[in-house]
């Protein structure tokens, strides 16, 4: 993960665990169901080293990549390359994808999904995204849309090179939310931050309730660095377009 000062653990070091009861076939995939509708905020589910134990997060975007592929991005402290990804909220569908590539220090996540199992849209519930914004300024009001904490708004409270603080709320399992200006993508949280106070960090709970103002700042890379980094990789996702 890149530095952005003083990462608190709650959120960046791990997404929120679970373990699925799937109903699983012979072949060890859940039974089918209907495709997955899947957009940015959608809950994902991305396979541990443990059986039906899954990792969730929350999906920045989803789109096409240069060789024409579907590709979802998040973060990258969710899973590890080659891990089967299942829709929280459509986990009858079985297995829609891969995790198909990750940078650690970017922490980005690059999902390779099966088209006939996904339906791809620029809305889940609110923060439609229908474009890639430029960075926020501090005080600039942001919004976020995570599986955990839902959509919620706060202001930018610093800029950096690599990308931004915020007052959004999240908590563990947003990782990877789409934070939004608008309806523009700008950037992807990965941690919570703990207040800078000179020699002393303060360290505040994560926003486990959107009603509660007294949380730690949250920490998002820019989308604008995120995609020049996948396609730097070049491999699945490089040349990365929304719907």
């Amino acid at each position: 993960m890149f530095s952005l000062g003083k990462i608190c653990s709650g959120l960046g070091s791990a997404a929120a665990t679970v373990i699925f009861g799937l109903a699983l076939t012979p072949t060890g995939v859940a039974a089918a169901a209907g495709p997955a509708v899947l957009g940015p905020g959608s809950g994902i589910a991305i396979g541990t080293s443990e059986p039906e134990e899954f990792s969730l997060c929350t999906l920045t975007a989803i789109g096409f990549d240069a060789a024409n592929r579907l590709v979802g991005i998040t973060a990258g402290h969710c899973g590890e390359v080659g891990a089967q990804v299942l829709a929280e909220k459509s986990i009858g569908t079985g297995f829609l994808g891969r995790l198909a590539e990750l940078d650690y220090f970017w922490d980005w996540a690059v999902i390779e999904f099966d088209p006939a199992k996904v339906i791809p849209v620029r809305q889940i519930t609110a923060g439609a995204v229908a474009g890639i914004g430029a960075p926020p300024a501090p005080l600039q009001m942001v919004c976020k849309n995570g599986r955990t904490t839902g959509f919620t708004c706060g202001p930018v409270w610093e800029e950096m090179a690599e990308g931004f603080s915020s007052h959004v709320c999240a908590d563990y399992g947003d990782s990877g939310s789409p934070v939004l200006v608008g309806d523009q993508l700008v950037g992807m949280i990965v941690s919570g931050q703990p207040i800078d106070l000179g020699s002393v960090d303060l360290h505040l709970p994560s926003c486990a309730n959107p009603a509660n103002p007294v949380h730690e700042p949250d920490l998002a890379t820019g989308i604008a660095n995120v995609l020049a980094s996948i396609n730097q990789h070049g491999g699945v996702g490089a040349g990365f377009r929304l719907l």
